[in-house]
């Protein structure tokens, strides 16, 4: 039977011949394509509440399906569904009829309607404004990629579920909405304090549709090259083109990690970060090269080097010229003059943290510790002849007002004399709420090893504040019960926390604190923690909280393309609506001989329906109240 949604339609249209009190026939002349009527059974009350939804009319939907025998019937709860009415039946021939997912019904497990989707790009939109099409990320194996929607739903619901996490992360859900753990998913109202939940801590921007202005266009090119843009859809390239994105990234890292030689275009970096590049480039309607990788020798300040370095390259001459209209230096960056361009800085936040994020996946240094409890400085760095060093401290400057607007804070332009020439070191804060906003709103692009650092660092950042704050909170209680009267022993009985011991009780009474405290003894390092609690692109987070509280509204849910059939809502891994269907590879030979044992044994495994007159399924009133509460 099909699952529940309601189009504001009706079925006021469809003609009706009265076969008796409670049964009613739709021609098969109503809809071209029914190869059999539409037969309802109901009484007039009951046939009135149809017509006012589009359940008729999805009577005869089904009627014009390949394969249908003999009616397209509508049970008396008939009511409005997807594809099927709910209360929907068809039979269908074996040979030349269909399995319809929507006959099968979909589960329906739902968010409320400002829940937060993770959308390719790395920006984030309310899941009721998810449209069929929409790009957004899913979890396939243990990496993320994108997929896009292919079915969205709203219905309403008088209750949400409520998980609250070990780093404070926030999840609202109906019941029966399954989230992913190391056991697979789970439905949220089923889960215990202590159970591992999988997040995906990147909280993105926004997404904001961008103001349309022209970026390039026909006259800044000649002839053939304008040709060959126009043909991979980049000319003229307007501020809403959807391959805007791409070149935002690419432009990024090419100025942080990229060089022209000749009509080639050269990208640098990690292998996965080239393939990632390869794919975008190819998206683009360029054919990237092969990956190179040679070994190569380098020296600073006196120091020398020796690494390994990987490289591609697009040799169109078309792809050269794009880049360098949108602001790539066409000469030795040493010596170039380059900015942030000025047409990015009238795009939405969403589309300029793609080119803060490029050029940091090129640029940047990844997250570390200095002594497992505090990160070191994020910086990036630029090397620059003398003549040449104040384009780029100008260009570090506007780098820097970009991350502001992030509230990410920039701790100024550091220079250092390399003798003929000067390095250039733009820093950031270290302070844990700067590294938070730098890590999860802008983070790596082209350097998945980076970006997986940084979703741990901020999760175990997250913890460590709330631990903190724990220990805060507590220090206060403590002083307040003796001031009350309290004695230290009873104080110490009375407080629960993992984080605090007596000797800490004992200093909060009787030694004033000036600063906040300070991180506790058992709190895991940073590398500690990383080690045990994150996969890949999932980070494990832990289940504190769990509650449930009255609702009423609408809430959301959607079907994406993967098959993996998952998403990103509010930082968490969770599963999307869905038809369970068998597939296997036996073919009429394999079941044949066993079809008996095949029958009887799925009779006795799956619960049994309406009407079964099975003596071997026989439940209580007990077994009836929990079936009700849990399902089958």
């Amino acid at each position: 039977m099909g699952e529940e949604g309601y189009s504001g339609e009706t079925s006021h249209g469809v003609p009706l011949q009265r076969i008796n009190e409670y049964m009613w026939r739709i021609p098969e002349s109503y809809k071209p394509g029914m190869t059999v009527p539409g037969l309802i059974l109901a009484d007039e009350k009951l046939l009135e509440k149809m017509r006012s939804d589009r359940t008729l009319v999805q009577c005869a939907n089904v009627a014009t399906l390949p394969g249908i025998y003999k009616y397209s019937i509508t049970l008396p709860d008939g009511h409005e569904g997807y594809g099927f009415p709910i209360g929907g039946v068809g039979a269908f021939d074996a040979e030349t009829g269909v399995v319809s997912p929507g006959g099968v019904g979909y589960d329906i497990n739902c968010l409320p309607p400002d829940a937060k989707v993770l959308m390719e790009y790395g920006c984030w939109t309310p899941i009721k404004d998810l449209l069929k099409g929409s790009p957004v990320i899913c979890l396939n194996g243990k990496k993320v990629r994108n997929t896009r929607v292919v079915l969205n739903f709203c219905r309403n619901d008088r209750h949400l579920y409520t998980i609250v996490t070990k780093t404070g992360m926030r999840l609202k859900a109906t019941s029966d909405h399954p989230v992913l753990t190391p056991y697979g998913m789970v439905n949220i109202s089923e889960l215990k304090p202590g159970v591992k939940v999988a997040t995906y801590p990147f909280s993105g921007i926004k997404y904001e549709k961008p103001e349309h202005f022209i970026i390039l266009n026909w006259d800044e090119f000649d002839v053939n090259i304008a040709k060959e843009l126009k043909a991979r859809g980049l000319l003229p390239l307007h501020s809403d083109n959807p391959k805007l994105p791409i070149l935002i990234k690419l432009l990024g890292y090419f100025i942080g990690d990229g060089s022209f030689d000749g009509k080639k275009t050269y990208f640098y970096g990690s292998l996965e970060g080239l393939k990632e590049i390869s794919e975008d480039l190819e998206k683009l309607g360029y054919k990237p090269s092969r990956v190179f990788t040679r070994r190569k020798s380098s020296k600073l300040n006196d120091r020398g080097f020796t690494g390994v370095e990987n490289s591609i390259f697009v040799s169109a001459r078309s792809f050269r010229a794009l880049l360098e209209k949108l602001g790539a230096p066409a000469g030795k960056k040493v010596s170039a003059q380059f900015t942030v361009p000025m047409w990015l800085k009238r795009l939405p936040k969403w589309l300029k943290r793609l080119f803060l994020a490029a050029y940091f996946g090129a640029e940047m240094n990844k997250p570390q510790t200095v002594n497992g409890y505090n990160f070191e400085q994020p910086f990036v760095s630029l090397t620059k002849d003398k003549e040449a060093v104040n384009s780029g401290i100008q260009f570090f400057k506007e780098i820097a007002e970009l991350t502001e607007e992030f509230d990410v804070k920039s701790l100024g332009v550091r220079i250092e004399d390399l003798k003929s020439k000067v390095r250039l070191k733009l820093v950031f804060s270290e302070k844990p709420e700067s590294l938070l906003n730098l890590w999860s709103k802008i983070g790596y692009v082209y350097c998945p090893e980076r970006q997986r650092l940084a979703l741990r660092a901020v999760s175990w950042i997250r913890l460590k504040l709330k631990v903190v704050e724990e220990r805060r909170e507590v220090a206060e209680t403590v002083v307040a019960l003796h001031g009350s009267g309290s004695s230290t022993s009873a104080i110490v009985s009375q407080i629960q926390s993992t984080w605090v011991d007596r000797r800490f009780i004992e200093r909060s009474i009787y030694e004033s604190r000036e600063t906040s405290p300070r991180v506790p003894w058992n709190l895991p390092t940073f590398e500690e923690w990383a080690t045990e609690n994150a996969v890949s692109d999932i980070v494990w987070d832990e289940v504190e909280r769990v509650y449930v509280e009255p609702y009423e509204g609408p809430v959301y849910d959607i079907m994406v393309e993967d098959e993996a059939h998952n998403f990103v809502a509010e930082g968490f891994i969770v599963s999307n609506c869905g038809v369970r269907l068998v597939k296997t590879n036996l073919t009429v030979k394999d079941i044949k001989p066993v079809l008996k044992q095949l029958t009887v044994t799925l009779f006795r495994n799956v619960p049994s329906g309406l009407g079964s007159r099975r003596r071997d399924f026989r439940v209580t009133s007990r077994d009836l109240d929990a079936l009700m509460v849990e399902g089958a």
